[in-house]
Formats: C-alpha cells, structure tokens, sequence
C-alpha cells in the first residue's frame, strides 16, 4: 500500500485499487501533488483501507483478483454514499461503462486515458461530493430548524443551492 501525501493540510485522498503495479504507479504520479494518494492491488485491500483511512475518491480497477471491481463498487455505494468511485478498464466496452453507472460510479475511463482527463475527472468528482456534503448539511439544519421554507434573498446561485438541497431531501 503506498501513500504519497501533498502539502495541504485539507487535501482530498484518493484511493487507486488496481492489480497492475504500473498502472497505480502511473495514476499516483499523476495526482500526488494535489491529492493525499493511497494504492492498493486488490478490492479486498480496498475494503480493509476504507474501513481504516478517510477516502474521498476511489479509482478501481473493474477487473481484479478475487473480488471483482463491480463488487467492490456495490460495497462502496452500500456503505460509503459520499465516496465517488471511478471505474477504470483495459476495455474500451460500451457495456461495461453503463453497467458502471448504473451501478454508481461516477464515470468510467479506459486505461488509455488522457491525464489531464483523469486530472479534470478526479477534480470534478471531488467537487461533487464536496456538492453532496454541502446538500446534507444543509438539509439537516432545515430538518433541524423544523422549516420547509426560509428566506434566501435575490442570489441565483443560493436559490439553485436551496432547490437542489429540496430535490435530495425528497429522495428515499
């Protein structure tokens, strides 16, 4: 397991679970100057980490010794809902990759990636779950405050905010 940690303090960490030394390699290389980076070889390692490290964003492998990727993503999905998960394959299948977001993932890239795609998916992906904190936080104060509806003023931005906090709260 490896673990390269940038500068800041507040860094996301992402966890790259790939059986394929190189390709952890590689992938960590790419991010360890913005992301704390954490590599396992295996779903199994994935799940064992994630039950001890703080992870924001895992990047895994569908194919993998033992548990399979798709697995590992179901786990994930069940037990970790603001981690974002991106699937990444040596296959460049359409099946797999909607089976991948079917399943939750965030989104799907193949092996042959562009890393300044990969830099920009990550980014994004992490931008989400910060979105998806802000959502729950918000609607537990609304909860709290026993109101449905509070003044939010002119700003555009803040009334999308308040429409989408409602839109998640209404979810089962």
């Amino acid at each position: 397991m490896g673990y390269n940690r940038p500068s800041m303090a507040a860094a996301k960490t992402v966890l790259i679970c790939d059986d394929d030394q190189g390709m952890r390699d590689t992938i960590a290389s790419i991010l360890k100057r913005d992301y704390n980076v954490l590599t396992v070889p295996s779903g199994e390692a994935a799940l064992a980490l994630l039950k001890q490290e703080d992870v924001d964003l895992v990047l895994l492998d569908v194919k993998l010794p033992g548990i399979s990727g798709f697995d590992v993503l179901r786990i994930v999905r069940e037990n970790y809902n603001l981690i974002e998960c991106i699937m990444i394959s040596a296959i460049s299948e359409i099946e797999t990759a909607v089976q991948a977001m079917k399943h939750g993932a965030y989104h799907y890239v193949t092996k042959n990636f562009d890393y300044d795609e990969l830099r920009s998916l990550v980014r994004n992906a992490c931008e989400r779950q910060d979105l998806n904190r802000q959502v729950i936080t918000l609607s537990a104060q609304v909860a709290e405050n026993g109101q449905r509806e509070f003044l939010i003023g002119p700003n555009r931005k803040i009334r999308d905010i308040v429409d989408l906090v409602h839109k998640v709260a209404r979810l089962p």
